[in-house]
């Protein structure tokens, strides 16, 4: 049912609280899992811009490896994938352009009053995914 699992991590401890319920869904289902970094914008001029960026997808892609490298996920054999843009759309767009049949990310706290009127990637996705979006809910600190 679930052979393609879609995990988007943003570098922080929350986000990968995902991770272990995308391995179990990945291990019932026999699917495989692909951890994907999305490196945000940030347009300066044009020479730095490119410089920066580069060097942000390098440290997406060591920070895909090292959690693809742990013992329980590295059994899963994860893809890594790292794209560039608006996190919201990008991954939206990942969605629709590659065959995946969920996406599984942690939602955020939402007390704060500023998220409840800016949004959150979670709810963009939740709105506009062609495919599920499983929550998984941020642990209490």
């Amino acid at each position: 049912m679930y052979q393609r699992i879609l995990v988007p991590l943003d570098g922080s401890s929350v986000a990968e609280e995902a991770i272990p319920y995308a391995l179990e869904l990945g291990r019932l289902s026999g699917g495989t899992l692909t951890l994907v970094r999305v490196i945000p914008h940030s347009m300066t001029a044009a020479e730095l811009w490119h410089v920066r960026q580069n060097q942000l997808h390098e440290e997406a892609e060591l920070y895909l490896a090292e959690i693809a490298a742990q013992p329980e996920v590295a059994a899963a054999n994860p893809h890594r994938v790292v794209i560039s843009g608006e996190v919201g759309p990008s991954l939206l767009n990942l969605t629709q352009q590659e065959t995946y049949d969920i996406l599984m990310m942690t939602t955020r706290d939402r007390r704060d009053p500023v998220r409840w009127i800016l949004g959150s990637v979670a709810d963009y996705l939740v709105q506009r995914a062609p495919i599920p979006v499983l929550l998984v809910r941020q642990r209490e600190a």
